[in-house]
């Protein structure tokens, strides 16, 4: 039942991204992780095309949830600031099923939301695969569908490296990529 009312109240927003970095692991309890990325955005009639850079740091508040802070530098249009929680709600020995949600600020206020599903080849690679929401609110209601894929590796206890290719799901959305690190410290 618990896990319900979590899961209802991530998914309030009803429809909202984490842009770039996704994973459907959540992170040790009270480990913390910081990250950076550079990040190409090939553009639209929304967004101007060109290259970002993202830094973000989480924290593991339990087994299955963790917060995270992100920040992405656009040099061609406003920064990405943004806050969400993600709560892991299902996982096996190779898999793993997670939602994401917050909030967050770049040309305006929105909401994100992301459905996750991640395999395990092996402990030291994973493939993770999902759904990118956001909602921003204007004059108009924006709504932006990314499908992020991403690969990542897994280089011991404190460091994973991962290639994340977030492939538009709608018109108003673009094609990210980005390449980084997360250093987990516990």
């Amino acid at each position: 039942m618990k896990r319900i009312v979590v899961l209802l109240v991530l998914l309030l927003p009803l429809a909202a991204s984490a842009q770039v970095v996704n994973f459907a692991k959540t992170l040790p309890v009270r480990a913390i992780s910081v990250g950076a990325a550079p990040v190409y955005n090939a553009g639209n009639v929304y967004f101007d095309q060109g290259m970002g850079y993202y830094i973000h740091a989480g924290y593991g508040i339990d087994y299955q949830v963790d917060v995270n802070f992100k920040y992405t530098h656009y040099p061609m249009s406003k920064d990405y600031i943004g806050v969400d929680l993600q709560y892991l709600f299902h996982e096996s020995r190779q898999t793993y099923f997670s939602v994401i949600s917050g909030l967050h600020r770049w040309d305006e206020i929105g909401f994100d939301l992301t459905g996750l599903y991640t395999y395990m080849v092996r402990y030291w690679i994973n493939f993770s695969a999902g759904l990118d929401i956001d909602v921003e609110f204007n004059e108009e209601i924006d709504r932006r569908f990314w499908i992020p894929v991403n690969v990542g590796f897994n280089a011991g206890e404190w460091l994973f490296v991962y290639l994340e290719y977030n492939l538009p799901a709608n018109e108003q959305a673009w094609d990210m990529v980005a390449v980084g690190a997360n250093f987990i410290i516990r």
